[in-house]
């Protein structure tokens, strides 16, 4: 936050006309995930002072899994904790196009833009698009969040990796469904439909068999 802050005073001084911020998707609904929180500060600090901006409230990031190739090719696991009910999910690729489009047409001030991709994902179903695409047997491995901080916690600091357990358990308890409505506006925006995860995976699978 401290830093997002500094960027911003530091636009104002030198008089940038429009500001991009990359916050996430429903962040008001999240304010007990600390990353989240210092998302929404920012928000409202964008709207409270004189600066021209844009908003990009992205899902969670496609490209995330493209970490899990040890545990998807190799134990024939998928490990994100992401629940079965199915969440939102966007290409990075779509975040970047969003945020040029910003910044390089008009009618974009003020706007806030929620990214997210075509279908919902979940650890199941994710689990069973690997299977297809790796011909293995891919498993998910459920959402025991206390087992799963305790796994990162040796990857990540304690405190990353509590924020990203609450982060999942959030998702998990609250859902992150997006809707009809958001997929066309950001289909719009783009001038073409947002990238799907089996598109993702489908060309990950590609190189990683290469």
């Amino acid at each position: 936050m401290t830093q997002a802050l500094i960027a911003y005073g530091i636009a104002k001084r030198v008089g940038l006309t429009h500001v991009t911020y990359l916050s996430v998707y429903r962040v008001e609904q999240f304010r007990d995930v600390p990353h989240f929180a210092s998302k929404l500060a920012m928000e409202s600090t964008l709207r409270e002072f004189g600066v021209p901006y844009t908003i990009l409230r992205p899902g969670y990031f496609i490209q995330n899994d493209g970490s899990l190739k040890a545990a998807l090719t190799e134990s024939g696991i998928y490990p994100m904790p992401i629940g079965t009910a199915g969440i939102c999910a966007v290409d990075i690729r779509d975040i970047g196009e969003a945020a040029a489009i910003s910044l390089t047409e008009t009618g974009h001030d003020g706007q806030t833009y929620n990214l997210v991709g075509p279908t919902l994902i979940s650890g199941p179903g994710n689990a069973a698009t690997w299977s297809k695409l790796l011909g293995r047997d891919i498993k998910y491995t459920g959402h025991d969040f206390e087992q799963w901080e305790q796994q990162m916690r040796a990857q990540v600091p304690g405190w990353r990796a509590f924020d990203l357990r609450m982060m999942f358990q959030n998702f998990f308890d609250r859902g992150l469904a997006s809707t009809e409505t958001e997929v066309t506006r950001l289909t719009t925006l783009l001038g073409h439909t947002p990238r799907s995860y089996e598109d993702f995976a489908t060309e990950t699978a590609h190189i990683w068999k290469a």
